[in-house]
């Protein structure tokens, strides 16, 4: 019960603890006018390498920040929950390979910013593993997060942007899909499960005179009968 209670609070925190920490770079940067948002992905730049790291912490506007704050949260505690044991590789890894694949597809000359791209690794590894595995409880978490995200298949298309008037890293978004696709197939055997109905019951043996699921007549037919004879008395 109280590994469950840690667990619990484990999923909850680290996750609430690294969206703070992306308000508060957003506030900090409004505040002091300190034009952090500069330090951005700069595709096919030296540049650039810093942005993998710094990219997520970075918003436009208020709208940008919201849009991105709850399917983060949400993604990374159902990652806490579902892979506990591989839950920091699976953040860091997807960060990693998500930035660097915007570093090469991504425009020269253009500045990336937003936690965008690792809300599609975090959703498509999800996804990606429930495909696999087809386990229901991973499945659900897929849904609500695709609900929450209503704009994630859009987001991979570079005119979607223009069609609601904002600009939009497609690049961002795609790269974090493809991340999210390659480690939810090598994370696939890990975290949940497809439930296994019938499992073999390596107890039963064949030369078991009184299997249980023999008939009557086989336990009959295989018993052994001891008689013992008394000897008449005079």
């Amino acid at each position: 019960m109280i590994r469950l209670i840690i667990k619990l609070i484990d999923s909850i925190v680290w996750p609430l603890t690294v969206v703070l920490a992306i308000w508060l770079v957003f506030f900090l940067n409004l505040s002091f006018q300190w034009n952090l948002n500069h330090y951005g992905m700069h595709p096919k730049e030296l540049q650039g390498i810093l942005g993998i790291f710094t990219m997520p912490f970075l918003h436009g506007d208020f709208d940008h920040l919201f849009s991105n704050s709850l399917p983060l949260l949400l993604s990374m505690g159902f990652i806490f929950i579902y892979f506990e044991e591989h839950k920091v590789k699976i953040l860091v890894y997807n960060l990693l390979l998500t930035g660097v694949i915007l570093l090469v597809i991504g425009d020269q000359g253009t500045n990336h910013i937003g936690a965008s791209g690792l809300v599609y690794a975090f959703v498509f590894f999800l996804v990606t593993h429930a495909f696999f595995t087809r386990n229901k409880e991973m499945l659900g978490a897929a849904f609500v997060l695709i609900f929450l995200y209503g704009g994630l298949i859009y987001g991979l298309f570079p005119d979607y942007g223009k069609l609601i008037g904002k600009n939009i890293s497609w690049e961002g978004h795609l790269a974090g899909a493809l991340s999210g696709i390659f480690f939810g197939m090598i994370y696939r055997k890990e975290g949940p499960q497809q439930p296994m109905f019938f499992v073999e019951d390596d107890d039963d043996d064949d030369d078991d005179p009184d299997a249980y699921w023999k008939l009557p007549e086989q336990r009959a037919s295989e018993t052994t009968v001891h008689y013992h004879y008394k000897e008449k008395e005079d």
